[in-house]
Order: C-alpha cells, then sequence, then structure tokens
C-alpha cells in the first residue's frame, strides 16, 4: 500500500515500471548475470541498477560525473565508469572479456555500438531510448556515422534484431502487455517495502509554463533520477 502520493510514487510508477518491464520481462535477466546499464544515475537507469541487483546479477553503470559515481555506489553498483574519464569500451573488452549478458540501454549512438561490441555470445539488449541522437544534440548526426543499427527505427518500430544468439530488443516494453500490470504492482510493492529508491531530482519545477525547461534541464546531462513537474 502506498501511503501517499509524491514525486517519488510518480517515478517508480513510471520509470521504475519500465526498467523492471524491460530487465525482468524483456531481457529476463538471471542471478549471476552481469548486467550494463547505461545512464546509470538516470530516471530509468538508477532503478534499472537496482531491478539487477535484487535479481543477483553484477551491474555496470556508466555516468558522467563524480557526484553521479557517488549516488551509484550507494546504489551498490559493481563497476561504474565515468565516460568522461574512462574508455567504456577500453574497459570492457579489459575488464569482461566474455562480453556482457543484459544491457539496458538509453544513450543511443556511439554508447549504442559501444555495448554492442561488448554484448556476450547470447547476450540481450533492451533500449529504452536514445538521448543523445535527440535533436537537442547538434552533433547528432556525428553519432551515428558507423553504427550498424539505427537507434530510432529500433525505438520507433520496436524492431526485434536477433544476431546469432544474440537479441536486440528496441523499445522494449514487453508483447504481453498483461504482464506489465504485474511489473507495476512489484515495483509499488518494492518502493512500498523500502527495496526500492526513488531518486527525485533537486531542481524544481513548477506548472505547465515550466515543461519545456525541464525537459532542456533533463537533456543537459546535469539531471540526477527523475525529472518531476509540479502542477497545481
Amino acid at each position: 500500500v502506498v501511503p501517499e502520493a509524491s514525486a517519488e510514487l510518480a517515478a517508480v510508477r513510471i520509470s521504475g515500471l519500465t526498467a523492471c518491464a524491460m530487465l525482468e520481462g524483456t531481457g529476463k535477466v538471471k542471478p549471476g548475470e552481469t548486467v550494463l546499464i547505461t545512464a546509470a544515475a538516470g530516471a530509468a537507469g538508477h532503478f534499472a541498477v537496482q531491478i539487477a541487483k535484487l535479481a543477483g546479477a553484477h551491474v555496470i553503470g556508466t555516468t558522467s560525473s563524480e557526484s553521479k559515481a557517488a549516488v551509484l555506489q550507494d546504489l551498490g553498483v559493481d563497476r561504474i565508469i565515468n565516460y568522461n574519464e574512462e574508455s567504456v569500451g577500453d574497459v570492457l573488452k579489459k575488464e569482461y572479456p566474455n562480453g556482457v549478458d543484459v544491457v539496458f540501454e538509453g544513450v543511443g549512438g556511439r554508447m549504442l555500438q559501444t555495448v554492442l561490441d561488448s554484448l556476450a555470445p547470447e547476450g540481450r539488449l533492451v533500449q529504452v531510448g536514445y538521448i543523445s541522437e535527440y535533436p537537442h544534440n547538434p552533433k547528432r548526426a556525428e553519432e551515428t556515422d558507423s553504427n550498424e543499427v539505427s537507434a530510432a527505427d529500433l525505438f520507433w518500430k520496436m524492431e526485434t534484431i536477433q544476431r546469432g544468439k544474440q537479441m536486440i530488443y528496441g523499445n522494449a516494453w514487453p508483447k504481453d502487455r498483461t504482464a506489465v500490470a504485474g511489473y507495476k504492482d512489484r515495483v509499488l510493492q518494492l518502493f512500498a517495502d523500502s527495496k526500492l529508491k526513488a531518486i527525485v531530482d533537486s531542481k524544481q519545477f513548477c506548472g505547465v509554463e515550466a515543461v519545456t525547461d525541464a525537459v532542456d534541464y533533463m537533456l543537459s546531462a546535469q539531471a540526477l533520477g527523475k525529472v518531476v513537474v509540479k502542477i497545481g
């Protein structure tokens, strides 16, 4: 039972559900597997970290700053990669030569190709977005000039691509929509039992007129957790 409506509850109901349904339902993460989460301190990413840890996985998380890395450490991420200080591809090749079993990917662009190159022979990639290719990025064309997969097509066409025994799921909601209700109940119960933490960015946005600013902030790579606009 959820005691009252809150920004945290909104984050759980949207981004927590996304992480749970895509990792447990589509990605079918199992104990002992290695799970890579890009934008791990983001709205869906920080929930994906916790869902993967609850599943008994070894979790790798990418992020952009030391402050976000500290949050990921508190959430239990086993290997944090600050991509402004380390090459994600080099770390994966050196430390995870057998590849990663499941990727929860929301960045797109070069990051998508990097993680595809490090996917295990029977690995699964679930795509939740492609933020580096959104119109706000003036260099978005450069992000995709060497990609073998179109993130936009993957997402909007909800494509499923098989590469050998690898599976790549675009906009990876489970096909069984009735199952989604079960994942919703699961994340709400985990939150009520204090087994799932919701991080809401401290920057406040109020009113419909603030939505544009909130979106710009969300796309700026500064946000930590879920960006919420309070209406009324």
